[in-house]
């Protein structure tokens, strides 16, 4: 390595570093190659990303869930995928009739799987995705309590896909009705083809129902505050698997004063 000291006060000037490379052919020394400054730090930066993880998106994951002890799928089981810092980091969806949930264009990186469902006890999975589309499969036991995946606002699998509820609320933002059957207005934005509702917040255990734009749906019985959830989806089955994407869910409360 030669050194020019060309700065002041003995301090050495970087741009005059250079570094000698012998080249040998044959065992023989023939001369030498000669790196200067900037070679050298256009070395070290091709090296350095070269070497940095690559935070590309993977093809697929497709989580599968079956209740423990059984060969029985899970549906409604609510998946999220994050880190554990935010278990919906990258997106959350649910499981459909076969117990499957499926994400796409995640990123190449330690993810933390959570998966919940009323009725059992959630489970965590902790997973390094590559670019080769992988399959998880997850049990869960009987009970409760867990670690719980919580979808209401947060972005699906599919990224909600446009599906975007917006304006939701029961017979028209009225605070109160006499009759138990309501009507659910609401706007939303892309194109979906089926919708449920549910006054339990966990709305993975409502059926699907063909959309409709103006639905109607029967409160519980007795008097008093009642909150209804509502979700569309656009489902479809291509080559035998079920293709969703899901919207937020959207809510609002009426008081029940019938007679």
């Amino acid at each position: 390595m030669t050194i020019n000291d060309t700065g002041a006060r003995g301090e050495i000037a970087m741009r005059h570093i250079s570094i000698s490379l012998p080249v040998s052919r044959h065992g023989q020394r023939v001369g030498s190659f000669t790196l200067r400054a900037r070679q050298m730090s256009l070395l070290s930066l091709f090296l350095l990303v070269t070497a940095m993880p690559v935070l590309a998106p993977a093809s697929e994951l497709r989580v599968r869930v079956f209740e423990r002890g059984g060969r029985q799928p899970l549906a409604g089981v609510s998946v999220c995928l994050g880190t554990s810092a935010n278990l919906t980091q990258f997106g959350s969806d649910q499981t459909d009739s076969g117990g499957y949930a499926v994400f796409a264009d995640i990123p190449r990186a330690p993810l933390l799987i959570t998966a919940s469902k009323s009725g059992y006890k959630g489970g965590q999975q902790s997973l390094v995705t590559s670019s080769i589309p992988r399959l998880l499969v997850l049990s869960l036991p009987a009970g409760g309590g867990g670690p719980v995946c919580m979808p209401v606002g947060n972005r699906t699998a599919t990224n909600t896909g446009g599906l975007q509820i917006s304006d939701f609320s029961i017979n028209e933002g009225a605070t109160a009705s006499p009759d138990r059957q309501v009507q659910l207005d609401h706007r939303v934005n892309g194109h979906p083809s089926e919708y449920r509702a549910s006054e339990d917040p966990d709305i993975s255990t409502a059926p699907w129902k063909p959309y409709s734009a103006r639905p109607v749906y029967v409160l519980s019985s007795g008097n008093g505050k009642k909150t209804v959830y509502f979700q569309v989806r656009r489902y479809s089955k291509i080559n035998g698997a079920d293709i969703q994407t899901l919207s937020p869910i959207a809510h609002d409360s009426i008081v029940l004063q019938a007679h």
